[in-house]
């Protein structure tokens, strides 16, 4: 019973994997534009994607289910260290801080961010 169980939540996690690279592949808003935000291009998202929805599919699998573990913990790491890294080494004297976003009503799918304060520091 407890092998089931767990062969449940692997194959659940890899579904959860494979919507994740599917909206990433396609290019979803909840997904590219924190991205883009950041400054991460296309690219990362592709990349990103694709190794995700192979993870995905191997976790599907029992026998493969370590690989796809190994894939899906190198994005997230991949991921989390683009996204440190990418705010650490923009981190100058004028660097001001992102606090919100608004949609103007000419350009709906277009993001413009608000500037409200110099930052200080760390204020992530």
């Amino acid at each position: 019973m407890k092998t089931i169980a767990l062969y449940g939540l692997q194959m659940l996690v890899g579904l959860v994997a494979l919507a994740a690279g599917y909206a990433k592949l396609t290019g979803m808003d909840f997904i590219a534009v924190p991205f883009a935000m950041i400054g991460l291009g296309t690219t990362f998202l592709v990349v990103a994607g694709a190794i995700e929805i192979v993870a995905g599919l191997c976790l599907l699998f029992p026998r493969s289910g370590v690989v796809g573990a190994v894939l899906l913990a190198t994005v997230m790491v991949g991921t989390m260290g683009a996204s440190l890294g990418h705010v650490i080494s923009h981190r100058g004297g004028d660097q001001f801080t992102v606090s919100q976003t608004y949609r103007t009503a000419a350009h709906a799918d277009t993001i413009r961010p608000v500037v409200l304060k110099k930052s200080q520091g760390w204020d992530i």
